[in-house]
């Protein structure tokens, strides 16, 4: 049988449930990611979890936990039911010309952090973005001395800002039982780890056959728009390298 290449995509995109991932499996992917990075750069693994908790917090089937499909433009939030939805919004923002949005289980900020991926869709893999994250965490608990203080920085600048995130991510810190704290990174990883793979496959491989985003240059409006110059194409989206973080 000839495979066409709308064959392919349409047998990636049906895929069986049975590779989907459960609402807890799910869930579990931000904590894992964030126990890890915490234990490879010496940070209490509640207050990386909290982190993912805070910023990333959705309450589905009766589950409350941290969401790796969640995608913030423009302030609204989004949580979406697969990378491939969630990374899709993402590439759709980024065309529209904007570039301050938040992404994945951490909720990075694309202008201010995107340059240290090589893609919008690396920054929602939860491995690569919860050691970016625990390394920014870090240099701000070298300036505070303080991890809830470090995580307001980690939010803002801007004191009012900074101050509500950290009374949010301390509360989430007082609020977790033993089991976030002691679950080892590993424990019940395999599963969520074949999930990724097939997120993975599907964001990846369709939405860059099928989805077209303009590249922007630096006499173009987009670039205009967003007041930045250095603009390339990397895999799976646009990447765009910023200047200076000052908030967010």
């Amino acid at each position: 049988m000839r495979v066409t290449h709308l064959t392919l995509i349409a047998f990636v995109l049906s895929w069986p449930a049975t590779v989907q991932a459960s609402t807890s499996e799910t869930m579990a992917i931000c904590r894992q990611a964030a126990a890890v990075a915490a234990d490879r750069h010496g940070i209490p693994r509640k207050v990386m979890q909290a982190i993912t908790l805070v910023e990333t917090r959705t309450r589905r089937e009766g589950t409350s936990g941290p969401w790796p499909w969640t995608v913030n433009v423009a302030g609204k939030g989004r949580w979406f039911d697969s990378r491939a939805g969630a990374l899709l919004h993402a590439q759709r923002a980024l065309a529209g010309g904007e570039t301050s949005f938040d992404v994945g289980c951490f909720q990075l900020n694309f202008r201010w952090h995107g340059e240290h991926f090589a893609s919008i869709d690396h920054m929602f893999e939860p491995g690569p973005s919860g050691d970016y994250a625990a390394r920014f965490l870090k240099d701000l608990h070298g300036e505070t001395g303080d991890w809830i203080k470090a995580a307001g920085l980690y939010h803002s600048r801007t004191p009012k800002h900074s101050n509500r995130y950290r009374a949010l991510v301390a509360k989430a810190v007082a609020g977790m039982d033993g089991r976030a704290e002691e679950t080892h990174p590993s424990e019940g990883a395999t599963r969520s780890q074949k999930v990724m793979q097939v997120a993975r496959v599907k964001a990846e491989w369709p939405l860059r056959s099928l989805v077209s985003v303009r590249t922007p240059t630096q006499s173009g409006s987009t670039a205009g728009a967003i007041g930045l110059g250095a603009l390339r194409r990397a895999t799976g989206g646009l990447i765009v390298r910023s200047k200076q973080q000052v908030d967010g």
